[in-house]
């Protein structure tokens, strides 16, 4: 389990823009200096949507692409704090806290990072692929279910070199993500692979299975529901996989060692 140092910060954002990626997913970018400066790969913001208490709760959500004072925050459209998220306009603030949970662990020098994401998963793994040098080799993966929610635009697909798998067979290859990954783990033969991964509950689960046959180090960003998101509440809690309690993915995560969690519990996005 990893830990950092950075003291969470309050900010009140201003929103830049606010576009539709895909059915029922938005793109929000803010403008936050502190936050966006400060943000590593993995990390969350807690997100208050309306200045009052109609929703109560904040809203958490993965740090996506920072460019320089302006974060990016990519979201599925599931209820009523982020429907009034989508709603935003330009000018719009917004309160937020952040960066909080521990980051991604970057690879070493002799490592090939490998980063598999399945639909909104996508988020973290953004900010880790621009986090990383550009002069490290890595390899990209990410699962959809059709063409029609892609979390991603083609300019992005395109420059990332991100390559796709989906359920229908409607873009990229025919399959999941994990299907791609076996086959590219069998091209990769024996580099010293780590794998980063977010998405639903089943593919990583199954993307646990993969690395522990594999023997090959993972770390995967749990996305769940949130209450406090600073380990007060206890509403974020997941089975560790020694069967000893449980972790907070608030304070705990949201990224882990795949070995040390239970990912078997179906938790999902």
């Amino acid at each position: 389990m990893m830990t950092t140092n950075n003291i969470p910060i309050a900010e009140k954002g201003v929103i830049e823009q606010v576009r539709k990626i895909s059915n029922g997913i938005w793109d929000v970018t803010v403008f936050s200096p502190e936050i966006a400066g400060s943000s590593c790969a993995g990390q969350f913001v807690h997100v208050r949507v309306t200045d009052g208490f109609n929703p109560f709760l904040r809203r958490p959500l993965s740090v996506g692409p920072c460019r320089g004072d302006y974060l990016s925050l990519v979201f599925n459209v599931k209820g009523v704090g982020t429907s009034l998220l989508a709603e935003k306009h330009p000018g719009d603030r917004i309160d937020l806290i952040g960066p909080l949970g521990n980051p991604f662990v970057f690879p070493g020098d002799d490592q090939h990072p490998v980063l598999v994401a399945g639909g909104i998963g996508v988020v973290p793994l953004l900010l880790l692929d621009t986090q990383l040098p550009g002069s490290v080799a890595r390899d990209f993966l990410l699962g959809v279910g059709s063409t029609d929610c892609l979390p991603v635009d083609d300019v992005e697909i395109r420059r990332r070199k991100i390559n796709l798998a989906s359920d229908d067979g409607s873009i990229g290859y025919h399959g999941t993500v994990i299907d791609l990954l076996e086959r590219l783990l069998t091209k990769l033969k024996r580099r010293n692979v780590v794998i980063y991964g977010c998405g639903p509950g089943t593919m990583m689960s199954a993307l646990k299975d993969v690395c522990t046959a594999r023997s090959i180090t993972a770390y995967v960003s749990m996305e769940v529901p949130m209450g406090c998101g600073v380990g007060a509440c206890q509403s974020c809690a997941v089975p560790r996989a020694d069967g000893d309690g449980y972790y907070l993915v608030c304070r705990d995560g949201p990224v882990f060692d795949a070995t040390e969690v239970d990912l078997s519990t179906g938790v999902t996005l």
